[in-house]
């Protein structure tokens, strides 16, 4: 029976088991085992059979055929009584087991599991919940707060976090599950602790994303848990081993772990209550890769991950929530190969029969409803999507509602309930760098959060990404801009504008910060696109209230709260810290490179933190306080301080300074003056100007209550900004902005100092008597311009002794439009055929590969290859029927992009070529597979680019041979440039 046979036949069988489940009444029951309950004596086997039946209960393991019962012995055996009903109780030690109920020498039903966990818990607590719906998969947690994150996700690589043996102390924790050791990288570990930890702390609700990476480290545990079908030829995220008994052993040993940890009431290494099994397992191929299967082959494998993480969680913590992870594609799959992507709606389907036929339990739903076209955020134009939850080829943001209305669905719910849905995973591209751009993509952010807020059967929608990542196929999802300078894949450098709005839109500044989004999107009001739109009820958070600061302010009448002469004092790591100690009667906080996953930045946030062992009463006190010193590091740039205080009732407060020069001790202070009631924690972060790698430490002591503050004489703790809206350009305007954000009013002029090639007239503004808390502008004129990069220029000033030096905001650098020759955005091929080593060309609106979409555009040419040699070149070509006329252009670039994976091959190579006669134009290169590569061709001083009648791109894999690689190969934007 072919592939394509057996999947039709057995969708038949299921959805006629699926249908007999739901509607058979209970006096008709099937014989077998209709339910298991785990308790903590005993794990209770009920069924039905044939009256008075004599009954054997069989307990399995999960990855056992149900067959092999009659080689073992049985857990318990029974009689029915008069109507048929059996109980059956075996050892709880059998909890992950699958059960099978014999009589007369043959199975009656199907194998069952346990469907009610009834044990004590380690742990028990409600389950966390957050005022917002608004979530982030977070890089930095420091950020994370700034911007009032609700809800997170987390990346768990299980072979970076588990190991194989044990690597000594300190370098392995042990843990024994199910009275095996099994070991974990002690630093890997501490890594995830420095994620979560600061979140939760912060009352983030944390899922944790549970994935498996190819490994080749000895230590590592992929070689274990990887499924021993999975093709190396497929994507990076592997399916767990649920194939074998050891791969079992080892995954159930990781959650077990992960869930001990992470569930703990006392929240010692943070908490993490959700669970998300894999990713999008409906492209398997990519994303949950056990190699070439039908979903029928693929399911029973994934199902046993997931019911072993219920179990697990549900055994560590009773209100633990455990996730299928899905993509947008839902009617339809993403690419119709049904050995390698199904659809979203078919898994959902299949996986509900198959759990409510072996012991039914609420497995929950992580959707990502990215936009039709990942590259475009309009997803209010999204093609591919209906109102039909049956037919609709994707749910994506644009009809999200169809999804919690096809889970409410009674054959589909559990217990009568909804499965819950988080969207787990979506974002908002920028396809480059202009203002229409940032536009667009915070247009989008603002329409999803809105139509989700205000979409019941919805917990959570959590953004994709933090920060645009180098590596992530030109696509930039961030809600910052990543750094070119630095050399990591997501180094943040600037906010864009989603930034603001992602930090406002659940706040009483919701509306004014998404107003401009309105003439993006062509609407006059919300509630023409969003069902239920209330502004009532927008502001579910409040951003912390910021107060002045001051580093001159010497604080008098204190009441010191801490001054570390006795340990820590409770204070512990926070923010991109990892470790705190007491050296000589202070606290020193350390912060390395690895602690806080890229926030290693001079210009993020880090720092240390501490719970009151009693909330402290802030009845006449004027200001909070803090000794600190920083060693002195001028790749640091200027050092800034930022004090938080949290009140027992919710409420924060904050203010922030910069520091003098030096090493030496300094003093920084907030105004508490407008504050009432009672400070529960304390929070100080530290930061530097640079975008300089910095790892180092810094020293605190003495936090202190004020009752009253010496006010200095000068007055320099203020924020400036500068734009120049028309260019840097002698006689272009100028608008400076002083925000005051000290404690007293500006006491001094704001001096212009010439620097970066730049000067100003009038050369000082009267800043003199800005009142705390306020911002007033100057505007000005460009006198001289001489910037090194008038696209990234620097002002200089001075006030109150102190030296500011600003970037001012310019509009951006033009980006060179391409003349388009060939963009396939028609649906065709444009006359491109497939050459030496490929098979066929076709237009395409997605791939398997990453980045999945076209550079631009609808479409791009994909070619796919014949199984062959990863080292045979693979060539797609055009002959127009008229030469193009190329005599203006400069440069011809061409997009390309391939499957990546090709086994024992070190890289790829790609050659462009242009032709006229017999006068040829090549060029020939490496590139990266899964994300899109420009190739550029300069042409300026060939004579035959006034009649080019060839065109042709070649890839090949280099290094090492593998002679059965059946790769995909894609070009898309063909074009060229008038300069070089």
């Amino acid at each position: 029976m072919t592939a394509i046979r057996r999947m039709i036949t057995a969708a038949v069988a299921t959805a006629l088991t699926a249908a007999a489940l739901v509607t058979t009444s209970a006096s008709a029951a099937p014989a077998g085992i209709t339910s298991v309950r785990a308790t903590d004596q005993s794990i209770q086997v009920k069924g039905t059979a044939g009256p008075t039946a004599d009954v054997s209960i069989y307990a399995l393991g999960a990855e056992q055929d149900d067959s092999a019962w009659n080689t073992g012995t049985p857990a318990a055996t029974v009689r029915s009584d008069a109507s048929g009903a059996f109980t059956a109780a075996v050892a709880p030690g059998l909890y992950y087991d699958k059960f099978v109920a014999v009589a007369d020498g043959a199975i009656i039903g199907t194998d069952h599991q346990v469907d009610d966990v009834a044990i004590t818990p380690t742990n028990e607590y409600p389950y966390p919940t957050s005022p917002t719906k608004k979530g982030l998969q977070v890089q930095l947690t420091a950020d994370a707060e700034e911007l009032g994150v609700g809800h997170a996700a987390i990346n768990v690589p299980f072979n970076e976090i588990m190991q194989v043996s044990d690597a000594g102390a300190g370098k392995s924790i042990p843990f024994v599950s199910q009275g095996r050791t099994f070991y974990f990288d002690a630093a890997a570990v501490g890594g995830i602790d420095r994620q979560i930890k600061p979140l939760s702390d912060n009352r983030t609700v944390v899922n944790l994303i549970l994935l498996l990476y190819r490994d080749e480290r000895p230590n590592s545990s992929w070689q274990v848990l990887k499924h021993p079908d999975a093709d190396l030829r497929g994507g990076p995220v592997f399916g767990f081993n649920t194939k074998t008994a050891e791969g079992i052993a080892y995954y159930t040993a990781a959650v077990e772990f992960l869930a001990q940890r992470y569930t703990r009431a006392d929240q010692q290494y943070g908490r993490a209550t959700g669970f998300i099994v894999g990713n999008e397992i409906d492209a398997p191929w990519d994303w949950q890769n056990m190699g070439l299967k039908t979903i029928d082959e693929f399911l029973p494998y994934y199902e046993r991950a997931l019911r072993i993480t219920y179990l697990a969680t549900r055994k560590a913590y009773g209100e633990a929530r455990t996730y299928v992870s899905l993509t947008h594609a839902w009617a339809k799959s993403l690419v119709p190969d049904p050995l390698r992507y199904y659809a979203g709606k078919e898994v959902v389907d299949r996986l509900n029969a198959m759990t409510k036929a072996h012991g039914d339990y609420p497995w929950n739903v992580a959707y990502h409803p990215y936009p039709d076209n990942l590259v475009d955020p309009r997803f209010w134009r999204d093609g591919n999507t209906t109102s039909d939850p049956d037919t609709t080829p994707k749910i994506t943001l644009r009809n999200i509602e169809v999804l919690p209305q096809y889970l409410s669905r009674p054959g589909l719910t559990y217990g009568g309930q909804q499965r819950r849905i988080i969207l787990s995973e979506q974002g908002c591209n920028t396809p480059n760098t202009s203002a229409e751009s940032e536009r667009n993509q915070a247009a989008c952010y603002a329409l999803a959060y809105y139509k989700v807020a205000f979409l019941p059967g919805i917990d959570a929608f959590i953004l994709h990404r933090h920060v645009d990542h180098r590596q992530e196929g030109g696509l930039r999802l961030g809600l910052w801009w990543w750094d070119d300078t630095v050399d990591a894949p997501a180094a943040p450098k600037t906010q864009k504008l989603v930034y603001n709005v992602f930090r406002d839109i659940d706040t009483t500044r919701s509306q004014a910060a998404t107003k401009f989004a309105l003439d993006v999107i062509g609407i006059k009001d919300w509630s023409e696109l969003v069902p239920g739109w209330d502004p009532a009820k927008l502001a579910v958070r409040s951003n912390p209230t910021t107060v002045g600061a001051s580093r001159t302010a010497m604080p008098r009448q204190v009441r010191t709260l801490t001054d570390f002469t006795n340990g820590t004092q409770g204070w512990r790591v926070s923010d991109a810290s990892d470790q705190v100690t007491a050296v000589d009667g202070v606290l020193r906080t350390h912060f390395t490179w690895s602690a806080g996953n890229a926030a290693q930045l001079a210009q993020l946030w880090r720092g240390t933190d501490v719970v009151l062992p009693q909330p402290v009463d802030t009845a006449g006190a004027q200001a909070l306080s803090v000794r600190i010193r920083i060693p002195a590091d001028a790749a640091v740039g200027t050092r800034f301080v930022k004090i938080k205080a949290y009140g027992e009732d919710g409420r924060v407060v904050e203010g922030a300074t910069r520091l003098g020069d030096g090493g030496d001790w300094q003093r920084a202070s907030i105004d508490l003056s407008g504050w009432t009631g009672r400070i529960s924690r304390i929070k100080v972060w530290v930061r530097g100007s640079t975008q300089a790698a910095w790892s180092g430490s810094f020293d605190l002591d003495d936090v202190q209550l004020a009752g009253a503050l010496a006010e200095a004489d000068r007055t320099g703790n203020v924020s400036l900004a500068a734009a120049a809206p028309e260019g840097i350009g002698a006689g272009k305007p100028v608008r400076v902005s002083v925000q005051n954000d000290d404690l007293r009013p500006v006491s001094d002029p704001l001096d212009v100092k010439p620097c970066d090639g730049v000067t100003l007239d009038p050369a000082s503004f009267p800043a003199t008597g800005i009142a705390p808390g306020t911002t007033t502008t100057f505007d000005a004129t460009v006198a001289t311009s001489a910037p090194a990069d008038p696209y990234n220029p620097r002002m200089c000033f001075q006030l109150a002794g102190f030296e500011y030096e600003v970037a001012v905001t310019v509009p951006p650098k033009p980006v060179p439009v391409a003349k388009p020759l060939f963009d396939f955005d028609d649906g065709t091929t444009q006359g491109w055929q497939a050459g030496p080593g490929m098979a066929s060309v076709t237009a395409a609106s997605s791939t398997a590969n990453g980045p999945g979409v076209p550079q631009a555009g609808p479409y791009m040419l994909d070619g796919a290859s014949p199984v062959a040699s990863s080292l045979l070149p693979k060539t797609m070509y055009a002959d127009p029927a008229q030469p193009l006329d190329l005599s203006a252009a400069k440069r011809v670039v061409v997009w390309v992009d391939s499957y990546g994976g090709a086994p024992n091959s070190t890289g790829y190579e790609v050659t462009f070529i242009l032709r006229s006669g017999s006068s040829v134009q090549t060029i020939t290169q490496p590139y990266k597979p899964d994300q899109w590569n420009e190739v550029s061709l300069d042409v300026s001083n060939w004579a035959g680019r006034s009649s080019v009648d060839h065109l042709e791109v070649t890839m090949h894999a280099v290094g090492g041979d593998y002679p059965n690689w059946g790769a995909h190969f894609q070009i898309d934007s063909l074009g060229w440039f008038d300069t070089l």
